[in-house]
């Protein structure tokens, strides 16, 4: 009998060996100095490629540099849009010198710092393959996207983690310190503060809340104080405008995880059910839980209430995970993770904003997330080119649209860039109300214009040219087409390809 037992164990053995190797493997901790060095070098390596290929897709990273440009010509700061993003912009300006790459790669740093926080948090609460969670969120298309542009998602987003990773460690002054520096970077980050208290009356810390909440105001007023200088109570204007349904499910499909992402992860969710039946109860009995789930609640309320760009979802990420890793079996873990990944650079496509029955027909692969960013910036390189090549006659004002802070930084050494009025209601003072004027033939390009400005130029003797994008954002915003006008449409054979958040191209 002794005999046989042996000869069992020695069989079974190997087996066992190879799930605890691969065991190691998953949940080896990525937080160690010497494992989070390699990871941090890779981390970097993996962006170098795309960090020289401009600001990004997103209009608002070209704002961020032109309010750059703009405080080092003038000594004036003016913010990328209201309400402003104080903390990341005044960094921006530190090192506009240094143009796109300088920008771009704080930006990689900041997100790099999320990332370790990300890992001791997971660290710390011993969560399961925490391996595959580091990998996953250092590596996960949109937040990979946004960590090499001049945004502000990624200082939020890694403020937030450090908030949490302080509460956890009971270094509350610090939390304060960082909750505040989060919703400096986004207001809207300052929310996050109701999952922050909840988790200090949990744990038994109430006298706490009181310095703790102090602490965020003291810094978020500090922060913004600069912006409520010059705006006053109107500082706190922001971009409020209707979205269609479908272009936010064409958001939600495309440009968050990817289709194939997209499908892995509710695949994932439905093999999950019975793991998450529990859920409901751990809210309740686990404080981390709870902390989780309110994050993410306050993350799709807030979407819901302004559904604009996929980068609002970020902060989901880290808690969904976390999620994920408390919930999915390891196998389903890793299987929706890798699809997560893969639709990064290889994902299914289909090109239009429909979302019928054509669009899932006629889907075949194509790039991914990632790829098809890098395409979009080029494509909106290029736009902004043919632009400066154009030969408009002189005394005209030229309509450029969405593409007017890229034009206007990229061409801010040839062109006389300023202010066309000063509107406090304006959301971007230097961009909606900007123009760069080519004094030599007295050409202005500006955004857009309001009719009554449109008007005062055409009783100048302005002609008028406008493109594609300006012509539609005219008739939605003031009502007017200025083809109607005695306009001229620029036909460059393309539009730009729009880009928001980050990952909105056209697949």
């Amino acid at each position: 009998m002794t005999t046989t037992t042996a000869l069992a164990d020695d069989r079974a053995a190997p087996g066992n060996t190879h799930r605890a190797t691969l065991d190691r493997i998953l949940n080896y901790d990525l937080a160690q100095p010497l494992a989070f060095v390699a990871l941090g070098l890779t981390y970097i390596a993996s962006r170098a490629p795309f960090l020289n290929l401009g600001y990004g897709t997103d209009p608002d990273a070209w704002r961020m540099a032109l309010g750059g440009y703009w405080l080092w010509d003038h000594a004036s700061y003016y913010p990328s849009r209201l309400p402003g993003y104080p903390v990341p912009e005044l960094a921006y300006a530190a090192v506009i010198p240094g143009g796109w790459l300088a920008t771009n790669l704080l930006t990689v740093v900041v997100s790099l710092a999320g990332v370790w926080f990300f890992a001791r948090i997971v660290s710390r609460l011993q969560l399961p393959n925490r391996a595959v969670l580091v990998v996953a969120f250092a590596f996960t298309p949109l937040l990979w996207i946004n960590s090499m542009t001049t945004m502000d998602y990624m200082w939020a987003l890694t403020f937030l983690l450090g908030a949490y990773y302080c509460l956890l460690t009971r270094a509350n002054f610090a939390a304060a310190a960082l909750m505040g520096l989060a919703a400096a970077s986004r207001s809207t980050t300052l929310l996050m503060v109701i999952p922050c208290v909840v988790y200090l009356w949990r744990d038994g810390q109430r006298s706490e809340l009181r310095p703790f909440l102090s602490g965020v105001l003291a810094v978020t007023v500090l922060a913004y104080a600069p912006v409520a200088w010059r705006y006053g109570p109107q500082f706190l204007n922001f971009y409020d405008a209707k979205v269609g349904y479908l272009q936010v499910l064409r958001l939600l499909g495309k440009d968050t995880l990817g289709l194939i992402g997209s499908i892995a992860v509710i695949g994932a969710v439905i093999l999950s059910l019975p793991r998450l039946a529990k859920l409901p109860s751990d809210v309740v009995r686990d404080k981390d839980v709870m902390f989780w789930v309110l994050a993410i609640l306050i993350t799709v309320v807030s979407f819901a209430r302004l559904p604009h760009e996929a980068a609002y979802l970020l902060p989901l990420y880290p808690f969904g995970f976390f999620l994920m890793a408390r919930y999915f079996q390891r196998w389903v873990l890793l299987g929706a993770v890798s699809a997560v990944l893969l639709a990064g650079f290889v994902d299914l496509t289909s090109p239009g904003d429909e979302i019928d029955s054509e669009a899932f027909t006629n889907a075949q692969l194509g790039a991914g997330l990632i790829l098809s960013n890098r395409s979009t910036q080029l494509a909106q390189r290029d736009f902004a080119e043919d632009l400066e090549r154009l030969e408009a006659p002189e005394r005209t004002v030229v309509m450029t649209g969405f593409i007017y802070p890229q034009f206007a930084v990229l061409n801010r050494d040839r062109l006389e860039v300023g202010i066309l009025e000063k509107d406090k209601s304006s959301i971007s003072q230097l961009s909606d109300k900007g123009q760069a004027i080519d004094t030599t033939r007295q050409v202005t390009y500006v955004w857009l214009l309001d009719y009554d400005d449109f008007k005062r130029f055409q009783d100048e003797g302005y002609r008028f040219m406008y493109t594609l994008d300006a012509a539609r954002s005219t008739a939605g915003l003031y009502g007017y087409r200025p083809g109607l006008f005695g306009a001229e449409f620029i036909d460059l054979g393309r539009a730009p390809s729009g880009g928001s958040g980050g990952a909105r191209t056209d697949r």
